[in-house]
């Protein structure tokens, strides 16, 4: 099959149809906040005047000597001569890598340091920096030959100021063994590259009070014990401040020079310069200063080293023309590395940032703009963004380089971020002529915590980063300008860079969770990058609001319906505060769609209650016929207007009023802790979705992207979102799944427990919690709350959220854990054979079970730089495309090899991963409907460029996962069940369905039929049920074509593609080319969409297989995000299908578009 162009182009041009043009469209693909207007980042323009144009520039480097010393420290304005803190660790087996070093400090129980030997040791070496010694405490393992292990053990801990002189600290002996047995017998060699035996396992918990104490650049723990195999050093306690991460130099420092390093700055745009200033702290002897326009090609404008200055700051005269200006440095002083501290280019024409023109209202709120915002200990403030991370700030500035593109995020720095940041901003203040009006300060979400100071006094303070703030400023505001500062305080348990490489993403979480409620994954997880600076920031909006001394806030309705008809009964509630400190009476009015009602209410001074309207006492909310809120797949999600309005109780005004949306449903839940089963408007749903670990990786998601999101989840036919350990915050997420019918499975911020601790506040995170229930309650999408991720809650925290759940938002079921009880989990996390699925469920919820689903090569080569597509490298690892590990990327590998045979391309490979893919999580759904009781993969959203676990990219291309999900969860759906060999009519929603017809053809490779087979059936709602046997041929590779018809219409249908031995599809590569011809209808525009059809044919005698469409505009480049009816199919001889096309105007960059054809046998 040749690929092929819809003449959907030609129309449109010939009919002289207009697109959007880049003015009126969005940022471009994968760039978040799409939407200009949503998009509140300062403006980059050229400034001719003479200054550093590197300041604030990103950097690139050839090495870094750590995560922490990066190179665009030598463009933050901070200059120092002082050596850098940095930490090397070696055994008795050699140095240990940046990713493992930090393995024994990093405050985590789960990970750990292997130390093989009977005289084996640790050694931990500052440079420029001393550790206080007190005590040792450390917890791990030792596995030993019991025949071997008869003369004792030494544990003792070394101290020394140089690295050559040690002298003991302190130790621990014994004549017996150390730590405490274990029934467990563990691997001689604990990597199992060796032929092994089985050992005994004995626990450590070693405590070693120091004779001497005192400040060390060097210790060393050293193991002694004849008949050890290993030692497992798993954290060593109170060693947060051994981490160089907690003591900030602004120094870049290269790895040990051996070969030529180099380190060149993107000033942004072309500029001019006539000097560069650097500030060494380990001097370049020789080198040179290269310019470029493209990063490739450079050109020698100065050397290095002869201009006969003394010290350490060497200022180079040299004309220079060009975007990137590079230090090729060749040969190092005698330490062997280079050390930069600053980098000056001095020149004109560099980019400058000017605050951005953004929304002053959004919602009747007084948005709070023109930030600015600086790093704890310096004064040089840098245009912020707001809402958004610190790192996004930075970034948006071109600070420092995108972080989710190829490996950029190892070149920025870790301790850098590693602080509190201040932000800046002014208020300008005109007092109202309206005496009785309160203004407010009010902020949606900041991480860590925070102070908040006006005018130099501290009004507020805010804990967790999942709870608002509002603070009456009526009494503090002064007419004119006032000074708002928010110092953002950072996460106390900071963590440690988990580093990622082809074999393994290193294990996930850490002590992050300690900190919880706060954006826990950001430590670096196996489907997400670690995040400098672990999301600090405003990262939610901040704004003014007013009213008149009572406040309305956090509207709710609950509905009891008279079932089995479904007249509903409602209660409304909602939260009156009065901000004055006498008592007062109001009225309280409400509405729901045309229904009104009203109650006087009496509060005391400073009063905050909610308030409800019963129906025993307000017959119009009683029995009445209302529009339902139904999920997906069930009926329409209707969405009422609603709100409520506090007014003076004599004079009528207006005091304050609040509108919402509101979706009038029922929840009820039974068997919640042996089979959970949830039903809605007493029907039984059926949970079909993914799970969401977080939207974007720089928190950068904001109405447009939820929208694209949740919308594709409706087309694939899903009814749920699971907001895995809380992680999403944004209002508009709940907004899209209202609005959508998709219901949200509510996590609380706790990992599962191997993940990172237990929080270490439970008063700061019960008040998050029950903030937070009350922020969403008021959305008909909120199905079910659960403790903790894979796991139970503490105790403590655990009873608390049940009775916040109860009187917070009744009638919402709680569980306390995702995968235990009433529900399942835990996988599998990688590719199985699709009779897998059938053969292994749970006969429960299950919360968790995925695969990889790796992107079109169009994606792939978004995500990282052209010589790291193929082959396989570590820059696939850092894109969470590991071959070991939960995500398997081996068994991915091993099952294409066996399908197709072996990839020779990175082009080959996405094509051929679309097909399994497809097939993977097409099985992984249908093999769900055998109970009915629901699945939520492993993952169904990508939040940043990865390979694995979603089900279209972090682009929103849709991939070919995506469309086998789209045809598993149809609501009536015939599939074929490869346990049974039967054809099954699943129907989950829509009554009972009578006179359906099921058949079942086998075809051969080739596309001649061998045998058909129908059958007449009913099928009750919520059923599945076995209708029509198919038989295996004697052939290497045959098709399975299933069709459901009703009324002669066919209402759904399946193909597989079989192979006698499962998964060898080998016999494929003799397939002829298949041809097709293509038509279509032209695009016309229909409200914000243009929407198009596509008809393809198979006209050739060969079955065409998985046929892909892809929207392309005029430019020959992708239009995502986009919307097509079906996607990756295949095509009988003589068979066509008409495929409609959609996407919104604003991402059309303003092209004519095509369609490009392409398929698996071209």
């Amino acid at each position: 099959m040749k690929k092929a162009v819809v003449v959907i182009a030609l129309l449109s041009q010939a009919l002289g149809l207009t697109y959007a043009d880049d003015q009126t469209g969005t940022r471009g693909i994968g760039q978040y906040p799409g939407r200009p207007s949503q998009f509140t980042a300062p403006q980059m323009v050229k400034d001719d005047t003479y200054r550093n144009i590197a300041l604030n520039r990103m950097v690139y480097t050839s090495s870094n000597a750590d995560f922490n010393l990066t190179g665009h420290l030598v463009t933050d304005g901070i200059i120092t001569s002082k050596a850098p803190s940095f930490l090397s660790v070696r055994t008795n087996e050699g140095e240990l890598s940046n990713r493992d070093k930090e393995k024994m400090i990093d405050g985590n129980t789960v990970t750990s340091q292997y130390i093989k030997g009977e005289k084996a040791f640790a050694e931990f070496n500052w440079e420029a920096m001393k550790v206080n010694l007190r005590n040792l405490k450390f917890t791990g393992e030792l596995a030993y030959y019991q025949d071997k292990a008869t003369q004792g053990y030494v544990i003792r801990v070394m101290g020394s100021h140089n690295g050559t002189k040690w002298e003991v600290l302190g130790e621990e002996k014994g004549t017996g063994l150390p730590g405490e047995a274990t029934k467990q017998q563990v691997s001689s060699d604990p990597n199992k590259f060796q032929d092994v035996v089985r050992l005994p396992l004995r626990k450590l918990n070693v405590s070693i009070p120091l004779k001497k104490t005192g400040n060390y650049e060097h210790v060393r723990i050293e193991f002694t014990m004849p008949g050890a195999a290993w030692w497992r050093v798993k954290l060593i306690e109170n060693t947060t401040s051994w981490r160089p991460s907690m003591h900030f130099s602004s120094v870049w420092k290269s790895e040990l020079a051996k070969n030529a390093q180099w380190l060149y700055v993107d000033l942004g745009t072309v500029a001019d310069f006539d000097q560069v200033n650097l500030f060494w702290v380990n001097k370049a002897r020789q080198g040179k200063i290269q310019v470029s326009c493209d990063a490739r090609n450079w050109s020698d404008i100065a050397t290095l080293g002869q201009q006969k200055q003394k010290g350490l700051i060497e200022k180079v005269a040299c004309k220079g023309h060009g975007r990137y200006v590079r230090l090729l440095l060749t040969q190092p002083d005698a330490s062997g590395r280079y050390a930069l501290s600053e980098m000056q280019v001095m020149g004109k024409g560099g980019l400058r940032a000017e605050a951005a023109n953004t929304l002053s209202s959004k919602n009747g709120k007084q948005m709070l703009n023109q930030w600015q915002l600086r790093r704890e200990g310096s004064d040089a403030w840098i245009q912020a963004t707001v809402p958004g991370t610190v790192l996004t700030s930075y970034m948006n500035i071109g600070a420092v380089p995108d972080n989710r593109y190829d490996d950029n995020m190892r070149q920025i720095s870790e301790s850098f971020f590693n602080s509190d940041f201040w932000y800046r901003t002014t208020i300008n203040h005109q007092p109202s002529a309206n005496k009785n009006q309160h203004t407010y300060l009010n902020f949606d979400g900041i991480n860590w915590k925070a102070d908040i100071l006006l005018n130099g006094e501290k009004i507020g303070r805010i804990d967790g980063a999942f709870i608002r703030s509002r603070i009456d400023v009526t009494k503090k505001l002064k007419t004119g300008a006032n000074k708002l500062e928010v110092h953002v305080i950072k996460n106390a348990h900071f963590g440690v860079v988990k580093q990622k490489n082809l074999q393994n993403t290193d294990l996930n979480g850490g002590e992050l969770g300690a900190d919880n409620p706060t954006f826990h994954a950001s430590i670096g997880w196996d489907w997400i990058t670690n995040t400098p600076g672990r999301e600090i920031g405003i990262w939610n909006d901040v704004y003014l609001t007013h009213d008149n001394g009572v406040s309305v806030s956090d509207p709710l309705v609950t509905s009891t319906l008279n079932l089995p008809d479904t007249l509903a009964t409602m209660t409304p509630y909602v939260f009156l505060k009065n901000a004055d400190a006498v008592a007062k009476t109001v009225k309280l009015s409400g509405f729901i769609g045309k229904i009104q009602f009203e109650q006087e209410v009496s509060l005391q001074p400073n009063e905050k209650r909610e308030v409800a309207f019963a129906p025993a006492d307000y017959p119009q909310l009683k029995n009445q016929r209302m529009n339902l809120w139904w999920p997906n797949g069930y009926g329409s999600p209707y969405l009422y207007d609603a709100g409520f309005k506090v007014s003076d109780k004599a004079s009528g005004e207006v005091i304050s009023e609040i509108n919402y949306k509101a979706g009038i449903r029922q929840m009820s839940y039974a068997d919640l802790d042996t089979q959970t089963k949830i039903y809605i408007n007493g029907k039984r749903l059926n949970p079909l979705g993914g799970n969401w670990g977080f939207s974007e990786t720089n928190l950068n998601y904001r109405g447009r992207e939820y929208d694209t999101a949740v919308r594709y989840h409706k087309e694939m036919n899903y009814n749920m979102i699971r907001d895995w350990v809380g992680q999403i915050g944004d209002e508009e997420l709940y907004e899209a799944c209202d609005k959508y019918g998709i219901m949200i499975w509510q996590d609380f911020w706790l990992a599962n427990p191997w993940d990172g601790p237990d929080p270490d506040d439970d008063k700061m995170f019960l008040e998050n919690s029950a903030d937070y229930i009350s922020r969403i309650r008021s959305h008909a999408c909120i199905g079910i709350y659960c403790g903790r991720n894979e796991g139970f809650p503490p105790a403590s925290i655990d009873k608390v959220l049940r009775e916040q759940v109860k009187d917070i938002h009744p009638q919402l079921g709680y569980i306390p854990s995702s995968a235990d009880l009433g529900v399942s989990g835990h996988g599998p996390y990688q590719m199985k054979s699709p009779s897998f699925y059938f053969a292994n469920q749970s006969h429960k919820l299950h919360s968790e079970r995925g695969m990889p689903n790796v992107p079109t090569f169009e994606s792939l080569s978004r995500m990282m730089e052209t010589e790291h597509l193929w082959p396989q490298s570590d820059a696939w690892g850092q894109h969470d495309y590991t071959l070991k590990g939960a995500q398997g990327g081996e068994s991915f590998n091993n099952i294409m090899e066996k399908r197709y045979g072996k990839p020779q391309s990175a082009e080959q490979f996405t094509k051929w991963a679309q097909w399994l893919n497809y097939d993977g999580y097409r099985a992984m759904y249908e093999s769900s409907q055998q109970d009915r009781l629901g699945l939520l993969i492993w993952m169904s959203h990508a939040c940043w460029p990865s390979m694995v676990w979603c089900t279209y990219d972090y682009y929103f291309e849709p991939t070919a996962a995506y469309f086998g999900v789209k045809k598993a969860c149809e609501p009536l759906h015939i599939q074929y069940n490869p346990v049974k060999k039967v054809a099954e009519v699943v129907n989950f929603a829509g009554g009972a369905k009578n006179g359906l017809v099921a058949k079942a053809q086998v075809f051969d490779m080739y596309g001649k039929l061998i045998k058909e087979e129908s059958k007449e059936v009913n099928v009750a709602e919520d059923q599945t049920l076995d209708a029509v046997s198919v038989s295996e041929p004697d052939e290497e590779v045959y098709y399975i074509k299933l069709t459901l018809e009703q009324n002669n219409q066919v209402v759904s249908d399946n193909f597989y593609v079989m192979g006698k031995e499962e998964d060898n599809l080998q016999a494929l590569s003799k397939l002829p080319k298949a041809d097709v011809a293509v038509s279509g209808k032209r695009f016309v525009q229909q409200g914000e969409e243009w929407v198009g059809e596509v008809v393809i044919r198979n006209t050739g005698n060969v079955p065409a297989l998985l046929v892909r469409l892809n929207l392309k505009g005029g430019d020959g480049e992708q239009i995502l995000p986009v919307i097509y009816s079906d996607n990756y199919f295949s095509l009988m001889p003589n068979e066509c299908k008409t495929i409609k096309v959609s996407y919104r105007d604003e991402d059309g960059r303003g092209q004519a578009p095509y369609v490009e054809i392409t398929g698996f046998n071209k």
